[in-house]
């Protein structure tokens, strides 16, 4: 699965079911490309509080909105309920990309194979 250009225009608060465990988030302005891999986590959500919540947010400045987007895997669709002494084991790896991949137009399929 491929975000490309997904710095939002406004507020974004989704939540994409059924992913795969190998993601890559393409910012095309800043010729960047992040892998984000996770295993036990089927979910991702995205989020951006866009202007008006980030102001009402003691932890964001104004403007933070413009400079971030919050990409986490998850488990949603079908919680997890732990009992006393079980234990859980899941991970999320994110990671840049090398520059490298930005001569010319980037094709996705070479980031996610380089994992």
């Amino acid at each position: 699965m491929c975000f490309d250009n997904l710095l939002p225009i406004l507020e974004v608060d989704k939540i994409y079911l059924c992913t795969p465990t190998k993601i890559a988030i393409v910012d095309h302005e800043k010729k960047r490309t992040f892998k984000n891999l996770s295993d036990g986590l089927p979910n991702v959500v995205v989020w951006n509080p866009w202007d008006k919540k980030t102001k009402a947010m003691a932890d964001f400045g104004d403007d933070d909105y413009k400079h971030m987007l919050f990409v986490e895997a998850a488990t949603i669709k079908k919680p997890i309920t732990l009992k006393t002494g079980e234990e859980l084991k899941v991970r999320q790896e994110l990671s840049a990309v090398p520059s490298s991949y930005f001569s010319g137009k980037l094709d996705p399929s070479k980031v996610l194979q380089s994992s």
